[in-house]
């Protein structure tokens, strides 16, 4: 993939003291898969609290993608801050766009050839349409206690295999067991929990984030699929030294069909989103993921005073390692069968006030023949925020 990216930002300094209302990040990419890609990602930030330091920065994160190969990609999320005691956060998302399955469990040993070629692949090709949206508001139930209702919809309008493009000759069980279970509705109603005491919602350097929910998807609210998902995700930030930042996040996922006639579809399975692996190169019920990100500005707060575009003055750097898996339809759970993957990544300060960074990351995937006989992933993401 080819990347040129242009950085962008308001025709007036840097101040430490004003808050700019947003970061804005062209972008074009190449790659084979979707040729050429036009887009944007963007930042829009809301002072709703008029100054008051207490209440964190509300913010409206954007992206949106167009490729030449008539392929949409339009994604938002949000967390808004009115006081102290409400939060509101969620995101919307449409995709018209390519997907991989790598078939269902901790092991993606589906193969697959690819007409015309000799090429081995464990992955199918998918074309796929969804549109998406979360809704949470919580309201606080102690000074770093919030409680409140949740809804998830998804709506999986399109899904076909890219035909007489393959032949699968290892490992169809694994997409058998997902007949039925690609296109329609899920739809949750539920509550979440979180106790919030980080010093920064964009760029932790100290505290802690506990996020626990529960959401019941139902025939009842509309949805095609009966299932719960629990989800329980706890993010601790310290400071070894001055100015460096230690990162630790676990994440599990749980999934339950309700009875016999329960079932989740493709998309409401656990899919771990560690760096160095491909989003749901590992997919079942249930799912743990645990990552430790060490990261190093280059800069200090208070001495911080640099004309723009001047951007080496801003430079950090971050090294990361991550575990993740799978398990319940297709095995147990065991620690042996973690994913370990390590990498590391370039920080450029977008933000002085609000510490956002352009974010520039390598993974390399530590799993044997995740990427098809003998290979291993490696993934390459940007954007304007930390991963976590």
């Amino acid at each position: 993939m080819i990347i040129a990216t242009f950085l962008l930002q308001n025709l007036y300094p840097q101040d430490s003291n004003d808050l700019r209302r947003y970061d804005f990040l062209p972008i074009i990419t190449y790659s084979a898969e979707s040729a050429l890609n036009l887009g944007a990602l963007g930042v829009r930030y809301f002072d709703f609290s008029k100054g008051n330091k207490d209440i964190p920065i509300s913010l409206l994160n954007m992206s949106a993608v167009y490729t030449t190969r008539n392929q949409l990609f339009l994604e938002f999320s949000y967390q808004f801050f009115f006081s102290n005691s409400d939060r509101f956060d969620g995101w919307l998302y449409y995709f018209d766009a390519p997907d991989r399955n790598y078939g269902l469990g901790n092991t993606p040993n589906l193969l697959v050839i690819k007409d015309g070629s000799n090429e081995i692949l464990n992955y199918l090709d998918i074309d796929v349409e969804r549109i998406g949206f979360q809704a949470r508001y919580q309201k606080t139930i102690g000074r770093t206690l919030f409680l409140g209702p949740s809804v998830n919809v998804e709506n999986v309008a399109r899904y076909d295999t890219v035909p007489n493009s393959f032949q699968i000759i290892q490992s169809t069980e694994k997409l058998d067991r997902l007949q039925n279970r690609t296109e329609g509705m899920r739809v949750g109603i539920g509550l979440t929990f979180t106790s919030d005491t980080r010093d920064h919602v964009i760029n932790s350097r100290t505290g802690h984030f506990l996020q626990a929910s529960f959401l019941v998807n139902s025939k009842i609210f509309g949805s095609d699929f009966d299932y719960s998902a629990s989800r329980v995700e706890f993010t601790k930030y310290m400071t070894p030294f001055k100015n460096h930042t230690l990162a630790f996040r676990f994440i599990q996922d749980w999934k339950h069909p309700f009875g016999s006639t329960g079932s989740i579809p493709l998309y409401g399975l656990s899919r771990p989103n560690a760096r160095g692996y491909f989003l749901g190169t590992f997919q079942d019920r249930h799912s743990q993921q645990i990552d430790m990100e060490y990261r190093l500005p280059f800069w200090v707060d208070n001495n911080l005073d640099y004309p723009r575009f001047h951007f080496w003055k801003g430079l950090g750097a971050v090294f990361f390692v991550n575990g993740q898996q799978v398990y319940g339809e297709t095995g147990s759970y065991k620690l042996s069968n973690t994913n370990i993957a390590i990498g590391g990544g370039l920080r450029i300060l977008f933000n002085k006030k609000n510490r956002m960074n352009l974010r520039i990351d390598y993974g390399y995937g530590l799993r044997k023949n995740a990427n098809g006989v003998n290979g291993r992933q490696t993934t390459f993401s940007f954007n304007l925020s930390e991963a976590f």
